[in-house]
């Protein structure tokens, strides 16, 4: 996917990997929308992108609304003209143990981290398609999307399962018309960590983020190395997006329990169980004429 002179917009893009992929965009030759609900910072980092030769604009997106997204589209495409990349990378996360978290915790992480990626990607998607754009859609997961159960974030790690669920499907019905990634960084230094910052009031209010939180984060990788890579990948158009070696640990280890498991409760010699659900899928298509 050729970058230079492209439209991006990118969600979360006023600080942490955001704005990393923004500069790292910029760098690369595009023109981009900082779109985030922290309006003064995606001002900010709209102003770096324009110091080096690109341009650049900021909007206050809640991603949450898929009106909002519908708002960004109408933005992005009036200011540069013409958007083939999209960014989906703003989430939030609340930290402490699972059987703690409240309804809130629950309904504003969804909202954010899945609902939030669903409305840029059908939104954009859908515009993509009608104007016969050839688009990229990168979504923002996590070594979570992968197996990595962390203690603390059982909320988070499931809305990043969904993420890598909506994306691979997103690539499966819309292969060779719109492209896609996902990205499963491991611990990045940003300030995920207080996302909690800018819960809205009906869904329990701000709340300060964990010390401890912020401490491990600050352990994490440069996020403008992070920007630069994801960037790269997109380039290349590689689906997964991984910033850390031992993410293939973990995704061995999930796969690992899941052969393990397969081999005890159907061992090779047993009777299949009947056609896959891709086989079934692709009989009934072509029983009622339709095509993929």
């Amino acid at each position: 996917m050729e970058i230079l002179g492209k439209g991006a917009v990118v969600t979360g893009g006023a600080s942490g990997i955001g704005r990393g992929i923004v500069l790292a965009l910029a760098a690369a030759g595009a023109n981009v929308i900082v779109a985030d609900i922290d309006v003064g910072r995606a001002e900010e980092v709209a102003k770096e992108v324009e110091a080096l030769g690109r341009r650049a604009a900021f909007f206050k997106c809640d991603v949450s609304k898929e009106a909002s997204l519908v708002d960004l589209a109408d933005f992005a495409w009036s200011t540069l003209g013409s958007i083939e990349l999209l960014f989906n990378n703003a989430g939030v996360v609340v930290v402490g143990p699972a059987i703690s978290g409240s309804v809130h915790d629950l309904n504003w992480t969804l909202n954010v981290n899945v609902f939030g990626v669903w409305n840029g990607s059908v939104v954009f998607a859908r515009r993509f398609l009608e104007r016969g754009v050839q688009g990229w859609i990168c979504n923002t997961g996590s070594e979570n999307s992968l197996g990595a159960a962390s203690i603390g974030t059982a909320i988070y790690t499931g809305t990043k399962h969904a993420i890598l669920g909506l994306t691979d499907s997103l690539r499966s019905e819309l292969k060779g018309k719109i492209g896609f990634s996902i990205v499963c960084p491991g611990i990045v230094s940003t300030s995920l960590w207080n996302s909690g910052r800018h819960r809205p009031e009906d869904l329990g209010g701000e709340f300060n983020g964990d010390p401890l939180s912020e401490k491990a984060m600050s352990y994490g990788i440069d996020p403008e190395r992070v920007g630069q890579h994801i960037v790269q990948c997109v380039k290349n158009e590689e689906f997964y997006i991984f910033t850390h070696r031992h993410v293939r640990d973990i995704a061995e280890a999930r796969w690992n329990e899941v052969a393990a498991a397969m081999d005890r409760q159907w061992p090779a010699d047993a009777d299949s169980q009947g056609p896959t659900t891709i086989e079934i899928q692709k009989k009934i298509m072509e029983e009622f004429g339709l095509t993929g």
